[in-house]
């Protein structure tokens, strides 16, 4: 599942960066594969998403999102 999927509140693990289409910044910043993540918010029309990478607040655009693929590890929580 990509990245952009995730409901609010769930967690997954990046396992495939398509590291030539992201920005060296959001590498740095711990976007890499084995990473957990987790959805805290989307804007009102979809965009920007605020995800919890790792220990790092990031938001992202739809067209970086859709290039990150995941893996679902905790469907509990999701609203």
């Amino acid at each position: 599942m990509k990245l952009g999927e995730l409901r609010t509140n769930q967690k997954a693990i990046v396992v495939d960066c398509q590291e030539m289409a992201l920005p060296l910044k959001l590498m740095e910043m711990g976007c890499v594969d084995g990473v957990e993540v987790k959805l805290l918010n989307k804007a009102p029309f979809g965009t920007p998403f605020y995800f919890l990478m790792g220990d790092t607040r990031i938001a992202l655009g739809k067209e970086i999102v859709d290039e990150i693929e995941v893996q679902l590890i905790d469907d509990d929580n999701a609203k």
